[in-house]
């Protein structure tokens, strides 16, 4: 906010340099950013916080500077010479809505002249960023920036019947203000209106019909003290921001409304040659209370962490107006009108430390005695999830939360949806207007993004909430982890493209070092998943606790991909929050044996199928089964498919045989065309 120096050493006692001035502000918390040579004052730009309304002005900075060198703060002269018919018989006022204006002041002066201001005052405007108009205004703005006051000049001939009225105002009404514009106004907005229609916005601006003019002869002067709330939402509403406004939306001083009004009757009197009539109407439907605070010397030195003597507290609170009067160790003390920041003891510490110099503050710690902290069972599930799927390669993405309400539509027949959407009452974008059900779609954009921007190999994952409202009113928020791999997908050794089997070993490894149960993989998951190359995971309760799958046609054309675009998502509720501990297993003694057995079969024997049963009718030394690969072709006929299974063979005493080993394969074969429809 911009100051000029010389007014405003105007108010101090003594001549104090300027270089003092200014380092004194900064070090009591207002600081000086610039100073610009201006004649022969300077322009000083100072920080001047929101809770502190009075400092917006010269006097009142000019009283925390005052005290910040060790001057006094000179006294206001504020007498008028008066003559004439009293002011209460000229106009009237009349407040209507006290709760949002609790005092309205006003002065009548007569025989007013509308001339150009003084080149002293003009400069002064001018070097606070305000233009010149004419003498009155000049004189109210002029009085604004020395107190702090907003006051506002009606030409009195021009306000019907002569009266002031504050109400609200009624819907539809349209007032022109100063600027020109017409402003439709609301039911919640504070006018000052006459008899018949608004002539001003409260604590914003005033309009035309009752402006000063060239004829004006008789003005009548408001100065009033406006609810903070009631001018800030009024001129949020309408985009506008003035002089006057930001100051009541931050509390002005109901205390000196009738200061101000007699500063400015003066002024004008002195500038225009106008009589100011003897008296002021003050209308105060709601007195300013002033509330006493009580506490002890002893303990704002607590407070600070230093010693502080008394006598120094009472010094610094009596050149801040808060009327201190000290017993023994007890402060007793009067916040002054202009401080409405003052709510608790602390805050008048805060005061006295500011003055004290907060450099004297030692800087200690305070010793924090807290009980250890618990991690939520959660956690650990999206620990070991992150870190399951960094451990396959997998890159983490992290995506909004919020989905188009389009694609969440289609989240119905997503078999891990959790439940009914939980829309947005005012999303940031019409893409963007209800809570994710499902990890897939963040992803999916994320894929395509990157597919777009030339990237050849896309691994991605994400753990993160989804959201559903299956009640009503209450919210469900269970974690989940998703994968999506296209292009190259982990650009493994010897794959060109990513396909089924690399996807189901991502997942394979998720559920195994996230310590999910033992799940089944059946077929399913469409509409979203291709129907020959998308599954369900289901676990012990017959849950569905994953999904994996080649995205299917029709939603990978909704997205724009054109190559396979593989999926998986999972529950990490269902996993054990607990794992079991490892157990340790001696390394085996004797070599094992490998063999492989192919086998043709119908493509509705799916591999699970395929695989339990050759675990069930295989020797009891045989240790592991795993796939070796699929062949599907013409050669084979529609519907048929051969499979190629590895076994292990390992006997824990001794060496096997071939003969035993080829034995066991001859059983084994026998068993799966007897048990199964399978060929040799």
């Amino acid at each position: 906010m911009r100051f000029d120096l010389e007014w405003m050493r105007q108010h101090i006692e003594g001549d104090t340099d300027a270089d003092t001035l200014s380092e004194a502000l900064t070090h009591c918390g207002f600081l000086v950013e610039t100073r610009d040579p201006s004649g022969d004052s300077e322009i000083w730009d100072v920080e001047a916080t929101t809770n502190r309304p009075d400092v917006m002005c010269h006097r009142g900075l000019a009283r925390e500077a005052a005290l910040a060198v060790g001057a006094r703060l000179e006294a206001l002269d504020t007498t008028v010479e008066e003559s004439g018919e009293p002011s209460e018989g000229l106009a009237s006022i009349e407040i209507r809505d006290p709760d949002l204006c609790s005092r309205y002041v006003g002065r009548v002066l007569r025989g007013v002249r509308l001339v150009e201001s003084p080149e002293w005052l003009k400069e002064r405007l001018e070097r606070c960023g305000v233009r010149p108009i004419n003498a009155v205004v000049d004189a109210t703005n002029y009085v604004l920036l020395e107190t702090g006051q907003p006051l506002h000049a009606f030409d009195l001939d021009r306000l019907e019947g002569r009266t002031i009225v504050v109400r609200r105002a009624e819907k539809g009404e349209v007032l022109t203000t100063l600027d020109g514009e017409d402003r439709k106004l609301e039911s919640n907005d504070l006018v000052i209106a006459d008899r018949n229609r608004p002539v001003a916005l409260a604590g914003v601006m005033g309009g035309t019909d009752s402006e000063i003019g060239e004829e004006t002869t008789d003005v009548l002067l408001e100065s009033a003290h406006f609810e903070a709330l009631a001018v800030r939402r009024t001129a949020r509403r309408l985009g506008m921001h003035t002089e006057a406004s930001h100051r009541f939306e931050r509390g002005a001083d109901p205390e000196m409304t009738p200061v101000a009004v007699d500063l400015a009757a003066r002024l004008i009197a002195q500038l225009t040659g106008a009589t100011v009539c003897p008296g002021r109407i003050d209308v105060r439907p709601r007195p300013w209370q002033a509330q006493e605070m009580t506490f002890s010397v002893s303990g704002v030195s607590r407070f600070a962490g230093l010693e502080i003597d008394g006598d120094d507290i009472v010094r610094i609170l009596e050149a801040l107006e808060f009327r201190p009067s000290r017993d023994g160790d007890t402060l007793t003390c009067v916040p002054p009108s202009f401080r409405g920041d003052i709510e608790r003891v602390s805050d008048l510490y805060e005061e006295v430390i500011r003055h004290i110099g907060y450099d004297a503050v030692p800087a200690v710690l305070p010793t924090l005695r807290t009980p250890p902290g618990r991690r939520h069972p959660n956690w650990e599930l999206v620990d070991r999830g992150r870190r399951a799927a960094v451990g396959c390669g997998l890159t983490e993405a992290v995506t909004y939360a919020f989905i188009d309400p389009q694609v969440d539509a289609r989240l119905e027949s997503w078999p891990l949806s959790p439940g009914p959407s939980v829309p947005l009452s005012n999303p940031l974008a019409e893409t963007q207007g209800t809570m994710r059900r499902s990890l897939i779609p963040g992803l999916l954009a994320a894929a395509r993004e990157n597919l777009n921007q030339g990237e050849v190999d896309v691994a991605l994952f994400e753990e993160g909430r989804v959201f559903s409202n299956p009640e009503g009113d209450c919210y469900e928020e269970p974690e989940h982890l998703a994968v999506v791999l296209a292009g190259g997908g982990l650009a493994l050794p010897g794959r060109d493209a990513v396909d089924f089997l690399e996807l189901k070993g991502v997942v394979a490894a998720l559920l195994r070092d996230v310590t999910f149960p033992e799940v089944a993989w059946q077929r399913g998951g469409g509409p979203w998943l291709d129907e020959t190359e998308g599954a369900v995971l289901v676990d012990g309760d017959r849950r569905i606790v994953g999904i994996a799958g080649r995205l299917g046609d029709d939603e990978a054309g909704r997205w724009g991909f054109k190559q396979p675009v593989y999926v998986a998502e999972l529950m990490l509720q269902a996993a054990a929050i607990e794992p079991a501990l490892p157990r340790f297993e001696a390394l085996p003694r004797f070599p094992a044996v490998w063999v492989d057995i192919t086998v043709e079969h119908g493509t509705d024997l799916s591999y699970a199928g395929l695989e339990a049963a050759v675990r069930e009718l295989s020797d009891r030394l045989v240790t592991s089964v795993s796939l070796v690969g699929r062949f599907t072709g013409k050669a084979l006929g529609p519907g048929r498919v051969r499979t190629t299974l590895r076994l292990v063979y390992r006997h824990p005493e001794r060496s096997m045989t071939q003969e035993e080993v080829n034995a066991a394969q001859d059983r084994l074969r026998a068993a799966l065309v007897e048990r199964i429809d399978v060929t040799i």
